[in-house]
């Protein structure tokens, strides 16, 4: 057994179910269910009794749990010794991170379902916010940020941008507009409507915007920023985004249709942090690096 299982292990005794046990610990309910039964399998012996009350523990689970209580706190000690030690020697105690893109409906489902995998993922208490424009770049001069996260690659002489994933183009529109009935989009489809962007992002970023941009089509931009997406929604407009699936479930009145592959065009979803700042920032999300940040969903 592993220490995960024995927090996994409390976390569904104190809780009483698999659902509010996954959810404490920013993990989906299959991860829990099967991280129970390599335990039961290992220690040979059923941990708990699933009733209407839920998840009771057995006897043998009740002690058990008396026996993991002080590990579990020594454990945590341990934790804090660490943080306080990567702290004091300018490491990475609390990863802030910061979604620089141009605002969309939805975005405080992504944010907050990110930031929870990535601590998940890294042992580091995480937090995702909302940056656009310049506060991004500002909050991460200032180290209000530890971490801008953008989509397309971001150059300037000062930072890192590393690639953790790459996501192809798609079509956001609210449900009612003519292009949800279809299920993949071609560029001409998209010509007789509005295409929001915003010159900011795309002028700093090799964002799907540019990279349309750059094959010369007869698609119409129009700038815009979070207050207008409902009224541009309204006039039929649309906004391109990642073909990610999940975004359609972050907002109800809207749906998502991937482009033709011919059409697609593929972009980076990249770390971006100060060179300075590298070494600490690469300690905390190595692992996240090597997993890749377009696996969570984003």
């Amino acid at each position: 057994m592993n220490i995960k299982q024995i927090q996994y292990f409390a976390a569904v005794v104190e809780h009483g179910s698999l659902s509010a046990a996954a959810k404490s610990q920013h993990i989906t309910v299959q991860a829990i269910s099967k991280s129970m039964a390599d335990l039961e399998s290992e220690v040979r012996c059923d941990l708990f009794v699933r009733n209407n009350q839920g998840m009771q523990p057995t006897t043998f689970a009740k002690t058990m749990y008396e026996q993991a209580v002080p590990v579990l706190a020594q454990f945590s000690e341990l934790e804090t010794f660490a943080a306080r030690y990567r702290q004091a020697d300018g490491g990475i105690d609390r990863l802030r991170l910061a979604l620089n893109t141009p605002p969309f409906l939805g975005n405080e489902v992504v944010r907050e379902n990110t930031a929870a995998l990535i601590q998940a993922q890294t042992g580091v208490e995480t937090t995702m916010e909302l940056a656009t424009g310049e506060d991004g770049l500002v909050g991460l001069w200032s180290r209000a940020f530890d971490v801008l996260v953008t989509v397309g690659a971001f150059d300037h002489p000062d930072v890192e941008c590393r690639p953790v994933g790459t996501v192809p183009s798609a079509v956001i529109m609210r449900k009612g507009h003519p292009l949800a009935a279809k299920e993949e989009l071609a560029l001409a489809d998209v010509e007789p409507y509005p295409v929001a962007t915003s010159s900011w992002f795309d002028a700093l970023n090799d964002s799907i915007v540019s990279k349309y941009r750059a094959k010369k089509t007869n698609l119409r931009f129009v700038e815009l920023d979070l207050a207008g997406i409902e009224q541009h929604f309204k006039s039929s407009g649309v906004i391109f985004t990642t073909g990610i699936p999940a975004l359609e479930k972050t907002h109800g009145m809207t749906a998502v249709r991937p482009f033709v592959p011919q059409d697609s065009v593929t972009v980076p979803i990249c770390a971006v942090y100060l060179k300075e700042r590298s070494g600490a920032v690469e300690a905390v999300l190595q692992d996240l690096f090597s997993v890749g940040l377009a696996s969570f969903g984003f």
